[in-house]
C-alpha cells in the first residue's frame, strides 16, 4: 500500500464535532493535498468528553479540542521511544564511521547525472558500513524496532538531540495546516530542513487556544 502522509489540520473553536472531518478536508483545497480519511493519531485526556471528539476509541481519537487531547503524553512517549531507539542504534552501529545521508549522494547525482548516475549514488550510499549495519538489523525478524535510515542525521547528533526530535515529531505530522490556512511542509529530508519544519509546527501549536481543534488526516 502506498505511503499516505499524515496531515494535521487546525480548526477554530466552535467547529461542530460532526463536521470536523469534512471541514478539515475542505481546508486542504488550498493545498496540493487530497484527503483520504481521518486517523486516530491523538491520545485523549479523558473519557468524559467523547462527544466532542472525532472517532474516539479507547484513549485515542482522530481529532477534537486541544484541551481534550493529551499532547504532552504523546510528546513524552515519543521522546522516550526515540531515546531507547538511539541506544539500540548506538549498539548496532558500534565501530562504524559516521555515514553520509542519502541526499548528499543524490545532490551529487543531480549536479552531474552523466558522470555520476543514480545507480552509482545508491550503491555508494548503501555501501557505507553504518548504513549496512542498520539495514542488516532491520532485516532481523526478531528486531526490537526498525532503525530508519532516514533518521541517520538525527541519530548522529546524539541521544539527547534525537530524543528531542521525537518530542517535536509526536504531534506534527508530515504536513500541517494552521488556523490561518498556512500550509507547512519540509521541502526535503535534510535534517536542518526537517528541524525547521518541526520548530514552525510546534510554534503554531503553542499559539492555539485550548478550545481550538486539531484533526489528523491521511492524505496523498
Amino acid at each position: 500500500m502506498p505511503y499516505a502522509p499524515l496531515t494535521i489540520v487546525c480548526l477554530p473553536d466552535g467547529t461542530p464535532t460532526h463536521r470536523l472531518a469534512t471541514t478539515a478536508a475542505t481546508r486542504l483545497t488550498a493545498t496540493p493535498l487530497t484527503p483520504i480519511g481521518s486517523v486516530r493519531h491523538f491520545i485523549t485526556r479523558t473519557r468524559w468528553h467523547r462527544g466532542s471528539l472525532l472517532q474516539p476509541w479507547k484513549n485515542t481519537a482522530a481529532g477534537g479540542p486541544v484541551r481534550h487531547l493529551d499532547l504532552e503524553t504523546m510528546r513524552a512517549a515519543a521522546r522516550d521511544a526515540f531515546w531507547r531507539r538511539w541506544h539500540l542504534w548506538n549498539q548496532v552501529v558500534a565501530g562504524t564511521r559516521p555515514a553520509q545521508p542519502y541526499w548528499t549522494f543524490l545532490d551529487r547525482h543531480r549536479a552531474d547525472p552523466g558522470r555520476y548516475p543514480i545507480v552509482k549514488a545508491r550503491q555508494q550510499y548503501l555501501a557505507q558500513p553504518r548504513i549496512a549495519s542498520m539495514l542488516t538489523y532491520n532485516a532481523l525478524p526478531t528486531r526490537l524496532t526498525d532503525l530508519p535510515t532516514s533518521h541517520l542525521e538525527a541519530m548522529q547528533t546524539g541521544a539527547h538531540s534525537y530524543a528531542h526530535v521525537g518530542w517535536l515529531r509526536a504531534v506534527a505530522g508530515r504536513h500541517f495546516v494552521g488556523l490561518d490556512g498556512t500550509h507547512l511542509v519540509a521541502a526535503d529530508d535534510q535534517y536542518v530542513t526537517q528541524t525547521a519544519y518541526l520548530a514552525a509546527v510546534n510554534h503554531h501549536l503553542s499559539l492555539l487556544h485550548p478550545r481550538d481543534v486539531l484533526v489528523a488526516l491521511s492524505t496523498r
